[in-house]
């Protein structure tokens, strides 16, 4: 019995002896008790390994995906992008952190233009993986994306006409390559807009003038305007006294035939702001035969010519704002030519007198009364009026309406620099309003039709002149660069694509360049405290949108006393210019006075808090411009590629970049 107790004993084993044996077992318990507590330790130390690298890992993509989305070059994603993209992922995720192996960080370009990436990486187990367990590979995801606020974007664009010219590397002319970049600006941002965001764009085109006039409220114009034009005085006939003819001979030319040579007539074309052609260099020999009987019995007698022309001439004109230079090459081109005379039968006879009617003028200062230009309506529609200024005193129809509703401005100060702008500069003051019982505050519309030069079209002089010579109408002589009239300027408003697309290709180009105007059109259509304060102050539910000008021109400030722009024909106006000397001297001190009250309205801009970005396409940045804005804001551009990074790199700065999932 006691050895099947014995035996009954070990049989149960070490743990039940263990239990029936209580001397001395306390720490042999507490290490089979340590075996599942260690189990459970080690899964705890290395989940929460596994879950800080996951946290780092998500930061690091975060970080990675924001600065590649931050460099993207506009829309291109390219090799600078993904390097940052990566650098920035290796600055925030050490390789071996917490032991784990080399990561792997995948950025890409999405296709709304943003930019996503994946990131992985392998944490091998500590404690874990005495129990056998694998290593964990851990994965995320990050997407970063540029997002607009409200915004408002009021382009300025220079549609001067050398915005015809082809930069080098292009192979369409500069207006073109403008098209498509206010486009895919367009397209930037609204691929970045969230549901319910609001952006509104207006648009003012400038060369010499804006054209504005149809925007206007009509007590903001003026009822009677002064114009430099002519006044008609009336006919005067003459009659010349009688004579006595006593010719010899009555003699009828012939016409040039060729005999030899060639001649070959090419175009090109130069920079519109200086259409001048280049001196000819033909060189003429002529000889001639001498007077020979014709041999028909009547007396008449014939005299040939023979002319030699090698060399070449030049002409120019100004076809759609575009500088047509033809050239005409002579390639020792020989003609003849033969003249025929015959016996005067009237020699001796009394002959009468011409009779002449000469029509007089007045070239003056004409007060016109243009109240019916303005139209009906709450805004300006435009109109017609009659003027007695056509040849012969007879009536001319004047038309102003939207296609040339430029403007004169209003009252301005006369001097040179402008470190603050004069109270009674009232065409400075962006938002005062037109007060109808002050002409001084109110425009008034642009007539080209109406205005006329003196004596010639360079000669200016202030006085009127009386005169019997039909002088120079500015329309007359060249509409599209004498007397400039941009496209209409467009209020803030929300523009579907195909609105927009519609609008910039009817962008007309022609002018000089004066960026005062342009500039200062942009802000007075944009400024919350101004006469157009009802449309910008309608936000989304009230709210105050975010504001851009983006001011985009291809040269430097650029006048010429002899272009009827936005203050009269500076030539005999003069309200900017203090004194009057040569053309090249006025012309000078107008581009000086230009770009004063350019640098003034940079300043407007600033106070009004009103985000400046320009572009300077097709040139160098002048000073002038880069000083207009802060660092970081102006961008050169030398052909199309360029100004559509400039502008997309823009509507990149403009967006807010966040994390998007």
């Amino acid at each position: 019995m006691i050895g099947r107790g014995r035996d009954r004993g070990r049989s149960g084993g070490f743990l039940t002896r263990l239990v029936h044996d209580r001397g001395g077992n306390t720490l042999a318990m507490m290490a089979v008790a340590m075996i599942p507590l260690l189990g459970m330790a080690g899964s705890a130390i290395d989940t929460a390994r596994v879950y800080y690298v996951k946290v780092r890992l998500q930061q690091a993509c975060d970080a990675g995906a924001l600065a590649g989305r931050k460099f993207m070059n506009g829309n291109d994603f390219n090799d600078a992008a993904n390097s940052q993209a990566r650098a920035f992922f290796a600055n925030n995720f050490q390789t071996g952190s917490m032991g784990s192996e080399a990561p792997v960080f995948t950025p890409v370009k999405t296709d709304a233009g943003q930019v996503a990436a994946t990131a992985s990486v392998t944490v091998p187990m500590t404690v874990m993986r005495m129990a056998g367990f694998e290593p964990v590979t851990v994965s995320v995801a990050c997407e970063a994306r540029l997002e607009i606020p409200n915004l408002d974007i009021m382009f300025v664009l220079d549609t001067t006409g050398s915005m015809t010219e082809t930069n080098v590397g292009d192979s369409a002319d500069r207006i073109t390559g403008l098209r498509q970049a206010v486009m895919n600006f367009y397209d930037t941002l609204d691929r970045a807009k969230k549901p319910g965001t609001e952006i509104r764009y207006g648009a003012v085109p400038y060369s010499a003038n804006v054209n504005v006039g149809m925007l206007l409220r009509p007590e903001w114009m003026v009822d009677k305007a002064d114009y430099q034009s002519r006044r008609y005085l009336g006919p005067e006939t003459t009659k010349a006294p009688d004579t006595v003819d006593n010719a010899d001979w009555v003699t009828t030319a012939g016409s040039w035939q060729k005999k030899s040579g060639s001649i070959v007539t090419s175009k090109s074309f130069g920079r519109p702001e200086d259409c001048s052609p280049s001196a000819s260099t033909v060189n003429t020999s002529q000889t001639d035969t001498t007077w020979k009987d014709a041999g028909k019995g009547n007396g008449s007698q014939t005299i040939t010519y023979t002319r030699t022309r090698t060399g070449s001439a030049y002409s120019t004109k100004v076809v759609n704002a575009r500088c047509e230079i033809t050239e005409t090459s002579y390639r020792s081109y020989v003609e003849t030519r033969t003249d025929t005379r015959v016996p005067n039968p009237n020699k001796g006879q009394t002959k009468a007198g011409a009779t002449t009617t000469t029509y007089w003028w007045s070239y003056e200062s004409v007060n016109v009364p243009v109240s019916r230009l303005k139209g009906t309506g709450a805004r300006i529609s435009g109109g017609s009026i009659s003027m007695n200024i056509a040849a012969q005193g007879k009536s001319r129809t004047i038309t102003w309406n939207q296609q040339n509703g430029c403007i004169e401005e209003r009252k301005t100060v006369r001097q040179s620099t402008y470190d603050t702008i004069p109270s009674d500069a009232y065409d400075l003051n962006i938002d005062m309003v037109p007060d109808p019982s002050n002409d001084d505050t109110r425009w008034k519309p642009w007539l080209p039709a109406a205005v006329f030069a003196r004596e010639s079209f360079t000669k200016w002089s202030v006085p009127a002149v009386r005169s019997n010579l039909d002088f120079t109408n500015l329309q007359d002589v060249n509409s599209g660069q004498n007397a400039p009239c941009p496209s209409p300027a467009k209020l803030l408003q929300a523009f579907t694509r195909t609105d927009l697309q519609s609008y910039v290709n009817s962008l007309i180009v022609g002018g000089k360049t004066h960026h005062d105007i342009g500039f200062l059109w942009g802000l007075r259509l944009m400024s919350r405290d101004g006469i157009f304060g009802d449309v910008v102050n309608t936000g989304l539910n009230g709210a105050k949108n975010a504001q851009h000008l983006i001011f985009m021109t291809d040269g430097e400030t650029d006048t010429d006393n002899t272009v009827y722009e936005a203050y009269g024909l500076s030539g005999l106006d003069r309200r900017r210019t203090t004194s009057f000397t040569t053309n090249d001297a006025q012309n000078n001190e107008q581009d000086t006075i230009v770009a004063n009250r350019l640098l003034a309205l940079c300043q407007v801009a600033r106070r009004k808090d009103i985000t400046v970005w320009v572009i300077a396409f097709g040139t160098t940045m002048p000073a002038l411009l880069s000083n207009c804005t802060t660092e970081g804001r102006s961008f050169e551009a030398s052909n199309t590629a360029q100004l559509n990074a400039a502008f997309t790199n823009i509507a990149a700065q403009i967006a807010k970049l966040r994390v998007s999932k």
